[in-house]
């Protein structure tokens, strides 16, 4: 069984052969617990508004890029 992935902040991300929904892969990446976040996420370099998440389907070799704001300094 061939395994495929694709690159989460750098990192390599195991996904299935199935359709990967970027809010599933989300949750499963930030362990649900974190879900709550304000956070923005890129998909090849593209920004990804929140409200496609659900549309956008995650293939092998996607590069995702997850950033979260913060304040102080």
């Amino acid at each position: 069984m061939n395994k495929i992935f694709c690159t989460i902040n750098g990192k390599k991300f195991q996904i299935t052969k199935n359709k990967n929904y970027l809010d599933k892969l989300l949750l499963s990446f930030l362990n649900s617990h974190n879900s709550n976040l304000s956070i923005a996420v890129a998909v090849n370099e593209e920004l990804i508004q929140k409200s496609e998440w659900k549309k956008k389907v995650i293939e092998e070799g996607d590069r995702v890029e997850i950033v979260q704001a913060f304040f102080g300094g």
